[in-house]
C-alpha cells in the first residue's frame, strides 16, 4: 500500500510539473518586469525637466503596471467571473496603451497639436470604443470568440485592439526616431533603442498570436513593459533628463539668481521666479526659442540683441544690462555637457546691483579725494609758508637771544677799557672774545645747528656768565643738587632763558648784581634768576620775554616773571622730567 501511494503522488506531480513551472516561469518575467517598471518610473518622475511629457510617460507606466498586476492575479485564479473582472480591468491599459504612447512622442517631439483639447479627445475616443467593446462581449462576443478560464480565442475586436495599438506604437517610433534622424551619427544609441521597443513587442506578439512556439502564457505585456523601459533609456541618457527637476525645481526656486534652462536646439525648458519678477516675463515662453526671452530682456533694459545673439552662440560667456538706474544683472552661459556633446545650457543671472552701487560710490568717493588733494595740495604750499615764517621768527628770536646779550657785553667792555686804562688789554681781548662768539652763534641760528645740544647744563652757564662778566663779578651761579643724564635734554632751552634775562637785567634794569639758581631734582628742574635792577610797575612782555615763555612751554613747563620799581625783577621757571621721558 505505502508503495502504491508513493507511485500515484509522482505520478501526480509528474502531471503537473509543466503547469508548475510555466506557472513560475509567467510569475517570475512578470515580478521583474513590473519591478523594472517602478523602478524606471519613479527616477522617471525625479529626474524629468517636462512637467507634461512626465506626466504621459508615467501614464504609461501606470497602465503597464496595471496590466502586469492583472496578468499576476489572473495566474492563481481559476474562477471564471474573476478571471473576466480581471481582464477587464487588465484591458483598460491594453486599449489606451497605444494612445497613450502617442501622446507622449508628440510631446517628445513638441508638436503644436498636442496644445488642442479637440486632439486629446479624438485620440482616446478609438480607445474608449474598443474598451466598450471588451467590457460588453459577455453580451455580444464581439471581442472574444470564446473565453474560458483555460482557453482564450481572440475576436474581430481584439484583433482591432492590437492592430490598433501596433499602428500607433510604429508611427509615435516613427515620430521619435524622426526627431533624430537628421543626425544619424550623433543620435544612432537613441535610434537604435527607440527602434527596439517598436520591434519587440510586435515580435513578441505576433509569436504569440502565430502560435510560432508551443507557449501557454502571454509575454506581451512583458513585452510592453520592456518597449517602455528602452524609450526611457533613450530619453534618460540622450534627450531631455539633463536636470533633475523636482530637486531642481525647489533648489532654483529657493535661490536669488536668475535661472533660464533650454536644450540643445535653444529652447527653453526651465525658467524660475526669479527671471520672471526681474524681467516680467511668465511660462507662456516654455518650449519657444531662447531668443524669444532675451528680445524681451532686450527691450525691458535697452540693449542691443545682437549681444545676446553673440552669446547664444558662444558655448560660454557673459554679459551686463541694465533694468534701471540701480538695478544690473549679468548674464552669465554655461554649457551642460555629457561625453560627446552639449546637451543642455544654463543662463544664470547674477544681480550685480550692489557691485555697482559700490562702483559709483567708489567713484563718487574718488572725485572727493581728487578735491581732499587739490585742497590737501594748497595746504601744503601754505604749510611751507608757515613754515618759511616759522624759521624766520625762530632766526629773529636766536638772533634776538644770542647777538642782543653779546652786544651788550661788547659793549660794556670797551667802556670799561675806556675808563680804566690798567685793564683795556683785558677788557679789549675779553670784547674780542665775546665778538667771536657773537660770529659762531649768528652762524648757528641761520644754519640752525645746535651746538650744546645734550651738553650739561650747569657748564653751560657757568661758561655764560664766566664769559659775559666784566670783571666786576656782578653775576652769581648756585647749583643746588646733583645734574643728571635724564636733566640734559632741557640744557639749550635753559642757556637761552639764563642768557636771555641776564642780558634784560644790564640792559633795562640797570642791575650790577643777579643771581642765578638751578635746582635738580628727580621729578623736575627749577630755574631762578633775580636781580637788584630799578624793576617796574607793570611788565609788558617782549620779544625777549615772549621767546623765553615759548621756549619753556615747549618742554612742558613753565615760567613766570615778577617786579615791582625799586624791587628789581626775577624770573622763576619750572620744567618737568616725566613728560619729557616718553619722548
Amino acid at each position: 500500500m505505502p508503495f502504491n501511494f508513493m507511485r500515484v503522488i509522482i505520478k501526480k506531480i509528474t502531471e503537473y510539473q509543466g503547469v508548475i513551472m510555466d506557472t513560475l516561469l509567467t510569475l517570475g518575467l512578470n515580478l521583474v518586469s513590473l519591478s523594472l517598471t517602478i523602478i524606471s518610473t519613479v527616477v522617471f518622475i525625479q529626474n524629468s525637466y517636462s512637467q507634461k511629457m512626465s506626466r504621459y510617460f508615467t501614464a504609461c507606466q501606470i497602465l503597464i503596471i496595471n496590466w502586469i498586476v492583472c496578468h499576476i492575479f489572473d495566474i492563481f485564479t481559476t474562477n471564471l467571473s474573476v478571471k473576466i473582472i480581471l481582464s477587464n480591468i487588465g484591458y483598460l491599459s491594453v486599449c489606451s496603451i497605444g494612445a497613450m504612447f502617442l501622446t507622449f512622442a508628440l510631446h517628445y517631439v513638441k508638436a503644436d497639436i498636442t496644445n488642442s483639447k479637440i486632439f486629446k479627445v479624438i485620440i482616446f475616443l478609438p480607445s474608449a470604443a474598443l474598451f466598450f467593446l471588451k467590457i460588453t462581449d459577455p453580451i455580444f462576443h464581439l471581442f472574444f470568440k470564446s473565453y474560458q478560464s483555460n482557453e482564450v480565442i481572440g475576436g474581430n475586436g481584439f484583433y482591432i485592439t492590437v492592430a490598433y495599438n501596433y499602428l500607433l506604437l510604429i508611427i509615435s517610433v516613427c515620430l521619435m526616431v524622426g526627431k533624430n534622424i537628421k543626425s544619424f551619427k550623433e543620435n544612432f544609441p537613441q535610434i537604435l533603442l527607440i527602434s527596439l521597443s517598436a520591434i519587440i513587442p510586435i515580435t513578441f506578439n505576433l509569436i504569440s498570436l502565430l502560435d510560432v512556439f508551443s507557449i501557454s502564457y502571454d509575454f506581451t505585456p512583458v513585452s510592453f513593459s520592456i518597449t517602455s523601459l528602452l524609450i526611457f533609456l533613450a530619453v534618460y541618457k540622450y534627450e531631455f533628463i539633463t536636470i533633475p527637476p523636482l530637486t531642481v525645481k525647489y533648489l532654483m526656486s529657493s535661490i536669488n539668481e536668475g535661472i533660464i534652462v533650454t536644450n540643445q536646439k535653444h529652447k527653453i525648458t526651465y525658467i524660475n521666479d526669479a527671471v520672471k519678477k526681474a524681467f516680467n516675463l511668465d511660462d507662456s515662453i516654455l518650449h519657444k526659442d531662447c531668443i524669444t526671452a532675451f528680445m524681451r530682456i532686450a527691450e525691458i533694459t535697452n540693449s542691443d540683441i545682437s549681444k545676446f545673439s553673440d552669446l547664444l552662440n558662444k558655448n560660454s560667456g557673459s554679459l551686463d544690462v541694465s533694468v534701471s538706474e540701480n538695478k544690473y544683472f549679468e548674464i552669465s552661459k554655461m554649457p551642460v555637457c555629457n561625453e560627446k556633446r552639449i546637451v543642455s545650457e544654463i543662463f544664470v543671472f547674477y544681480d550685480v546691483s550692489t557691485y555697482y552701487m559700490l562702483n559709483k560710490k567708489l567713484s563718487e568717493k574718488n572725485q572727493e579725494l581728487t578735491k581732499a588733494n587739490t585742497q590737501l595740495a594748497k595746504m601744503n604750499v601754505i604749510e611751507k609758508r608757515l613754515a618759511v615764517e616759522k624759521e624766520q621768527s625762530r632766526i629773529a628770536q636766536e638772533l634776538h637771544d644770542s647777538i642782543g646779550h653779546s652786544l651788550v657785553s661788547i659793549m660794556t667792555l670797551l667802556k670799561l677799557s675806556q675808563i680804566d686804562k690798567s685793564s683795556s688789554d683785558e677788557n679789549i681781548a675779553k670784547a674780542l672774545q665775546a665778538s667771536e662768539l657773537l660770529l659762531s652763534d649768528v652762524r648757528n641760528c641761520v644754519s640752525g645747528i645746535k651746538t650744546n645740544s645734550q651738553s650739561s647744563v650747569t657748564q653751560g652757564i657757568k661758561n655764560f656768565i664766566q664769559n659775559y662778566n666784566s670783571g666786576n663779578n656782578n653775576i652769581k651761579f648756585t647749583a643746588i643738587g646733583s645734574e643728571k643724564e635724564c636733566h640734559r635734554f632741557a640744557a639749550d632751552i635753559i642757556l637761552s632763558v639764563v642768557r636771555e634775562a641776564i642780558t634784560n637785567s644790564v640792559r633795562h634794569g640797570k642791575a650790577n648784581k643777579i643771581e642765578v639758581i638751578i635746582k635738580f631734582s628727580e621729578n623736575c628742574i627749577r630755574l631762578y634768576i633775580i636781580d637788584n635792577g630799578i624793576g617796574c610797575d607793570k611788565i609788558i612782555a617782549d620779544y625777549g620775554l615772549n621767546g623765553m615763555k615759548e621756549k619753556i612751554e615747549s618742554i612742558a613747563g613753565n615760567i613766570d616773571f615778577s617786579s615791582f620799581t625799586g624791587g628789581g625783577f626775577s624770573v622763576k621757571a619750572y620744567i618737568p622730567l616725566e613728560v619729557n621721558q616718553l619722548d
